[in-house]
């Protein structure tokens, strides 16, 4: 199943309504256009969180954080909050 099409899934309970949700599928590795946003907006974020990343482009969460713990790397940003669910990055100071 493509990433365009869109499955709506039914779920029964035991008591009470049905529910109807759709799952989102997200890519493992975004293409060549989304990376090349993503390090643009890498250089001019103030803050930015890995599921951040993960919902604005449509990627996996573990991806996000890999693309950020890379840039945090080559400097391209600094850990600002780093708790032990989540970590918040932003720009470093040129």
């Amino acid at each position: 199943m493509s990433a365009q099409e869109r499955k709506v899934v039914r779920k029964k309970k035991k008591f009470g309504l049905v529910v109807e949700f759709i799952p989102v599928i997200r890519d493992l590795v975004p293409d060549e256009d989304t990376k090349k946003k993503i390090d643009d907006e890498l250089k001019r974020a103030k803050g930015i969180t890995p599921s951040y990343l993960a919902d604005k482009y449509s990627i996996r969460v573990s991806t996000a954080k890999k693309i950020l713990l890379e840039a945090e790397a080559n400097n391209i940003v600094k850990r600002i909050i780093s708790s032990r669910r989540t970590k918040v990055y932003s720009t470093t100071a040129e």
